[in-house]
Parts: structure tokens; C-alpha cells; sequence
């Protein structure tokens, strides 16, 4: 490949339109890490890039495959009890077989690419990976442990490692499930 067409090639990978989802229950610790989590995210200057949304939810919602559709990749970012340290990142995809609605009243990721690939995206989807922290709570504080606060900054860190390099060959790279 010459040097021109690799210029390019970085060009159209800055180019790419991504969209990151935190979600987790409002009244939970959950919440306060995808809160946390964001907050840090949108100090870093790469928030400020008009190819990146970043939007903070209490739930997914099959609205978002609306939010997903425009984007050429996606991040799902939640949490678990029994979540890897300091994080989890895998890819994820529909493989055609889920509901076009979801049977229980909990979405998954999976449920929103299933509705996006309904769209009008001619099934094409954006390659996802879902991000997921470790969730060790204290519920009679209602604080986030101070391990969590380690697991965002290096989470952070990492987000900021994979959008300085948006080829889905660099993101399948760095997962970790």
C-alpha cells in the first residue's frame, strides 16, 4: 500500500460516526459508574469530535437502534456483580435469531441490533463491543467502591486508546471476553 493511500485509510477511520451507550439503573451504583464513567469521557478533548455521541441512560431502550443507526460503531457500557477487573470488552452481535421484540422487559445489546438491523440497514450492522466494569457495591453508603473508581480511569483510557484508532481491526483487537 503507498504512503497516499495510507493517509487515506487514517483519514476515513477518523471519519467514522460512533456512538457510546451507558446504561445502568437510576437509583443503583450502576448508574453512578455510567455517570462516572461519562463524566471522565467528556474531559478528555476526543469528546468534543462531532463523530462521537455519547448518551447516558437508565435502561437500553429499542429507541436506541434509532441512536445506533447513523453510526459506523457502537459501545454498550454496563456493569456487573461479577465482572472481570478492571473491565470487560468484548464484541457483540445479532445473530438473526433474537425476537423483533425482546420476551422479557429487559433490553440487551443484542435486542438493539436486532432492531436496527430491521431499519433499513439492509441487515449491515456497525460492528458493537460491550464494555462491562465490575460492580462491587456498598449499598449501605450507596457509594461506588474506590476499585471502581480504578476500573473507570483505566476504562477511560482505553476508550480513549480505541477511538484514536476507529478500524474495526484495531477494536477486535483489543477484546478481552
Amino acid at each position: 500500500m503507498s504512503a497516499g493511500n495510507d493517509a487515506a485509510d487514517n483519514a476515513n477511520k477518523q471519519l467514522r460516526r460512533i456512538l457510546i451507550i451507558a446504561y445502568g439503573r437510576a437509583a443503583d451504583a450502576d448508574s453512578r459508574v455510567a455517570s462516572a464513567l461519562l463524566e471522565k469521557l467528556r474531559e478528555r478533548s476526543i469528546s468534543d469530535s462531532w463523530w462521537l455521541t455519547l448518551i447516558q441512560d437508565d435502561a437500553l431502550r429499542l429507541e436506541h437502534a434509532l441512536d445506533l443507526r447513523p453510526n459506523d460503531l457502537a459501545i454498550f457500557i454496563d456493569t456487573h456483580l461479577h465482572g472481570k477487573a478492571p473491565f470487560e470488552f468484548i464484541e457483540i452481535t445479532d445473530d438473526g435469531k433474537a425476537p423483533i421484540l425482546p420476551e422479557a422487559d429487559a433490553v440487551i445489546p443484542g435486542d438493539i441490533l436486532h432492531a436496527l438491523a430491521t431499519l433499513g440497514r439492509n441487515r449491515t450492522l456497525p460492528p458493537s463491543f460491550l464494555l462491562t466494569l465490575p460492580m462491587p457495591r456498598d449499598e449501605s453508603k450507596g457509594d461506588i467502591a474506590p476499585d471502581i473508581d480504578a476500573s473507570i480511569t483505566y476504562a477511560v483510557d482505553f476508550l480513549e486508546n480505541l477511538l484514536g484508532d476507529t478500524s474495526n481491526e484495531h477494536w477486535r483487537s483489543e477484546t478481552n471476553g
